[in-house]
């Protein structure tokens, strides 16, 4: 992706470069020897003034072109602050409601989901890893476009609403589903 924006930062340099010229001296060196009388076929003032016109013209599509580039680079790929900034935020949102507790108490969905959300304006969700470290309640959390690894420690406690009951059919007792109040801490670095 960086030569693709490099290429059209040059270009974009090389027309402007082209642009400052002067064009009757680009015609005579270039130009005139292709014709037998390079006089009497001379552009006027007004077509070399033009022809700046519209060098000067490829010059800024060059350069949109450059910086479309850029931000197509920015969106699909996270930065360390972004990444840490959407860890943060996954944080506070993982504490906000009590969660169901999954058969293995593994978080990693949720916090993967959690993170996607919180960044979804920062880089690109499907870029986002979220690992189970060592421990049973860490998780390591990296994305695609840094190298920055950030380290989420979360915690469980039955939540004091409670759960909810799922109704039996036919014959079958009610379930009582507790749900949990999570606690994250997070810390930059690898778990």
């Amino acid at each position: 992706m960086t030569g693709i924006v490099v290429f059209f930062f040059v270009a974009a340099a090389l027309f402007v470069a082209l642009g400052l010229a002067d064009q009757r001296r680009l015609y005579w060196r270039f130009a005139a020897r292709r014709y037998r009388n390079p006089e009497a076929n001379e552009p006027s003032d007004s077509a070399y003034a033009w022809q700046r016109v519209l060098i000067f013209i490829a010059a800024a599509v060059m350069a949109f072109q450059g910086f479309k580039a850029l931000d197509f680079a920015d969106d699909n790929s996270w930065s360390a602050g972004e990444l840490g900034q959407a860890v943060e935020q996954a944080a506070s949102a993982l504490e906000e409601e009590p969660h169901i507790d999954d058969e293995y108490s593994d978080y990693s969905d949720l916090i993967e989901q959690e993170v996607e959300d919180a960044g979804e304006d920062m880089g690109p969700g499907y870029a986002v890893n979220v690992e189970p470290a060592d421990s049973r309640d860490d998780y390591e959390i990296t994305a695609e476009g840094t190298d920055a690894a950030y380290c989420m420690s979360v915690s469980q406690k039955e939540s004091d609403e409670g759960g909810f009951t799922v109704p039996g059919a036919g014959d079958q007792q009610s379930t009582y589903v507790p749900e949990y109040d999570l606690s994250a801490t997070t810390a930059e670095g690898a778990c």
